[in-house]
C-alpha cells in the first residue's frame, strides 16, 4: 500500500485526537516519525493542537522528541507557542531541549510571543537561556515589551532576565515607550531599567514618546530627574547578589514572606 496513505492516517489520528486509533496504527507497523510537508511530524501536530494523550503514545513508541520541521522548530515550539504546559512538562521528562542548538529562535520566545506567561515560567525553571536572542526581536523579554505583555514581562524578570538587553542598542524599555505603555514602562523601570540608555539612533527611551503630555513621558522624565530611593537600589544589589540562577529560588529563602515578595517585585 502506498507509504503516503500510511502516513496521512498517523496523521489523521492525531489531528483528530484519537488516540486509541493511532495506537492501532502504530502496532500495525506504521512510523511515529513519518513526515508530512514541511517536514512536520506527528510529534509536531499533537503538540501545536494540545493532543496530549497522543504525544504521550507517540513518546512511548519512539517518537524523535527533538525532530526539526523545515523551520527547525522542535515539538516544544510548537507546545509552547500553543501554551499546553502539560505537553512542555512532558516533552522536558523526555528529553527535550530548552535550548535547542541551531535555531533562529527559541521555545521560550514562542511562548512570550504568544502571551503564554504560565509556559514561560516552567521553560525558565527549566534552564531556558532568559537572554537568548532571536533574527527578529532579540530577547524574550524584548518580545515581551514589544507585545505590551505584562505577565510574560513579570516572569522573565523575576527569573533573571537582563532588563538592559540589547538589540540594536534597543533596550525593552525603548519598546515599551514606543508602545507608550505606562504599566510596562513603571515594571522594568522598578526592576532597574536604564533610563538613559539610547538606540542606535542616539534617542532615550523618552524620546519615542512624541507627546509631550503623554503620561509615559512624563513617568520616564521624571526618573531620569529624580534619583531613586535606598530601598530601589537595595533591591537590585541583592539580587544581584543572589545570583540569576538561583534567582527562582528566592520563594524558598528562610526569610520573612514580605522579604521575599520584596526581593521578588510581588511590589515595588
Amino acid at each position: 500500500m502506498d507509504c503516503s496513505f500510511h502516513q496521512n492516517q498517523v496523521f489523521h489520528a492525531v489531528e483528530s485526537n484519537n488516540s486509541e486509533l493511532l495506537l492501532e496504527l502504530i502496532q500495525a507497523g506504521h512510523s511515529v516519525n513519518s513526515e508530512g510537508n514541511d517536514l512536520i511530524r506527528p510529534l509536531h501536530e499533537a503538540c501545536f493542537r494540545g493532543h496530549g494523550e497522543c504525544v504521550r503514545v507517540l513518546l512511548d513508541h519512539g517518537a524523535e522528541v527533538n525532530v526539526r520541521n523545515i523551520d527547525g522548530a522542535t515539538p516544544l515550539c510548537d507546545a509552547a507557542s500553543s501554551g499546553h504546559v502539560d505537553i512542555v512538562r512532558l516533552l522536558l521528562e523526555r528529553g527535550a531541549y530548552v535550548n535547542p542548538p541551531l535555531l533562529l529562535t527559541s521555545p521560550l520566545h514562542e511562548a512570550t510571543l504568544r502571551d503564554k506567561w504560565e509556559t514561560v515560567e516552567v521553560l525558565a525553571a527549566a534552564g531556558a537561556n532568559l537572554n537568548s536572542s532571536d533574527c527578529h526581536f532579540g530577547t524574550p523579554l524584548h518580545v515581551a515589551a514589544c507585545q505590551g505583555s505584562i505577565k510574560c514581562s513579570e516572569s522573565l524578570l523575576r527569573a533573571g532576565a537582563c532588563v538592559n538587553a540589547i538589540k540594536s542598542l534597543n533596550t525593552p524599555l525603548h519598546e515599551a515607550a514606543r508602545r507608550q505603555d505606562v504599566s510596562l514602562i513603571l515594571l522594568l523601570l522598578a526592576c532597574g531599567a536604564d533610563v538613559t540608555a539610547r538606540n542606535n539612533n542616539g534617542l532615550r527611551p523618552d524620546e519615542l514618546v512624541l507627546s509631550s503630555t503623554h503620561p509615559a513621558k512624563r513617568v520616564l522624565i521624571q526618573w531620569q530627574n529624580h534619583p531613586r530611593d535606598l530601598k530601589h537600589y537595595c533591591r537590585l544589589v541583592l539580587r544581584r547578589q543572589i545570583g540569576a540562577k538561583r534567582l527562582l529560588f528566592i520563594p524558598e529563602l528562610p526569610v520573612p514572606k514580605s522579604l521575599q515578595e520584596y526581593l521578588d517585585f510581588r511590589f515595588c
